[in-house]
């Protein structure tokens, strides 16, 4: 199939997580917008919720590079997207009992991680 899309160059936050592993894998793979990006990079903190084993089909493309990272570094977050056409953010924390003990992490990257790369 022809390629359709602008974006070969895609970052994705959150992709050792499950959802965003999963757009990474069908991305690499060409199934998701009509064909195959030539660079998926993951940024990802690898917290609880982070697993880079959901990577491992997909570990050794070309075509992925994986960034040990938090989306609240500025200066890293810039810089990545200045390499990329597109963003898919995936990254955030999740699960509510660990809110409920501590919002702290949850305002830290829900909120102010995605201001970062909004302003990036």
């Amino acid at each position: 199939m022809a390629d359709s899309s602008n974006f070969k160059r895609i970052l994705v936050t959150g992709g050792a997580g499950f959802i965003g592993s999963e757009y990474v894998r069908l991305a690499i793979s060409g199934a998701l917008y009509g064909g195959v990006p030539d660079k998926v990079q993951v940024l990802d903190l690898l917290t609880y919720a982070g697993n880079t084993k959901r990577l491992f089909s997909v570990s050794q493309s070309s075509r992925f590079e994986f960034i040990q990272g938090s989306i609240n570094d500025t200066d890293l977050v810039g810089k990545l997207i200045s390499q990329n056409d597109a963003v898919l953010h995936f990254a955030a924390e999740s699960h509510v009992d660990r809110s409920i003990l501590d919002s702290t992490k949850f305002v830290e990257t829900n909120v102010l991680g995605t201001n970062v790369l909004l302003n990036a």
